[in-house]
């Protein structure tokens, strides 16, 4: 058996375990990729230290499994940038790029461009892409089939919710996000916490904030001025239960890490409409290009949370239920199929030429 090796951006995922379970279901993806490709007599596993003898492909994740230093954003950036000092983390601890072209390996290698450019800046370096043949990008604007290659960022599959709680039973609203900030441009780590600070400041009672560290510093200044991190009374810790949570509201803020960009479409308004809850979205300026518009609320539409909010107090119980109609007749298109597992590991797959088995051709006769 032929093996694919996955050099993957960070060491939590290492040792193959990014193919293992996992609460939220994100490594899902990689687990239906390693059995379809078994399938096809390719064994998929992470590169760690297994040597490139009988190896068919290296599937780099995101320019973080490259070890190149990122770009300096920021004052704190700026200034490591300026004294040399170097944020590598300690990964990865293998120059697997160099090796592979030592082993005359060029054309087989890949790399899969998962972060946007507020999270991992380097993704979208041309000193990165010159590295590569092939590409792989949700980024709308570079493909080309050529070089860069479209795939879809693949959303979880999620059991149909059962016995949905009424319209008047359901809370107004919901944000469960992580608290991090990156002072990058079109970053919406600040926006998700403005909205966040507003209905916690005006309407308490209709509003919920899930997720970690919503009251440790994320900056500098907050580090050394605890005073300065803002405190969430709405805040209710971590949700042990992601899908469960989001079926008790009405609306959740679905805003992604960035803005402005095209195709840039996380699991998080798949996640809310699967839920039963209406999503309301910020983030890929295409998102009705993949999404139907009468399945979400459109952030973009409000001059301010303020509006947002007078927008939402005034929804009737048949407007809602027109919406979350809508999301549920959407899950049902092949337009939401294209996020599927499936869809991604096909789309993998077709672009590396991976051959068909035999027990695949013959279903298809």
């Amino acid at each position: 058996m032929k093996k694919i090796l996955l050099h993957v951006s960070h060491k939590s995922l290492a040792h193959n375990a990014i193919f293992g379970p996992d609460k939220n279901g994100m490594n899902e993806p990689w687990r239906e990729l390693k059995r379809r490709l078994a399938l096809r007599g390719y064994n998929l596993m992470t590169a760690d230290d297994n040597p490139l003898d009988d190896c068919a492909w290296i599937l780099f994740f995101d320019s973080s499994s490259l070890g190149l230093d990122q770009p300096a954003y920021g004052i704190k950036e700026f200034f490591k940038k300026i004294l040399g000092i170097k944020d590598r983390r300690g990964w990865p601890v293998r120059p697997l790029y160099e090796e592979a072209l030592q082993k005359n390996m060029g054309d087989k290698m890949a790399l899969i461009l998962w972060e946007g450019k507020v999270n991992n800046p380097l993704n979208y370096s041309p000193r990165v892409w010159d590295k590569f043949k092939t590409i792989f990008t949700w980024d709308d604007d570079l493909v080309d089939d050529k070089k860069f290659f479209k795939f879809f960022l693949p959303t979880p599959t999620r059991p149909p919710r059962k016995n949905p709680l009424p319209f008047e039973e359901k809370k107004l609203l919901v944000n469960m996000s992580a608290n991090r900030y990156y002072p990058r441009p079109r970053e919406l780590y600040s926006a998700r916490a403005k909205t966040s600070a507003y209905f916690d400041s005006h309407y308490p009672d209709d509003f919920d904030l899930f997720g970690a560290r919503w009251h440790t510093p994320t900056s500098r200044w907050q580090k050394y001025f605890p005073a300065l991190i803002p405190k969430f009374a709405c805040w209710r810790g971590v949700s042990q239960d992601k899908m469960e949570t989001l079926s008790r509201y009405k609306f959740a803020l679905c805003y992604e890490n960035l803005s402005g960009t095209k195709g840039y479409i996380t699991e998080k308004i798949f996640d809310t409409i699967q839920a039963g809850t209406v999503p309301i979205y910020w983030g890929a300026s295409n998102i009705e290009t993949y999404v139907d518009r009468e399945a979400f609320v459109d952030r973009r539409r409000f001059k301010s949370d303020a509006a947002l909010a007078k927008y939402l107090k005034s929804v009737t119980e048949e407007e809602y239920r027109k919406m979350i109609s809508a999301g549920q007749t959407y899950l049902e298109t092949g337009r939401f199929g294209q996020f599927s597992p499936a869809y991604f590991c096909d789309r993998i797959m077709a672009v590396l030429n991976i051959p068909k088995a035999a027990s695949e051709t013959s279903l298809q006769v």
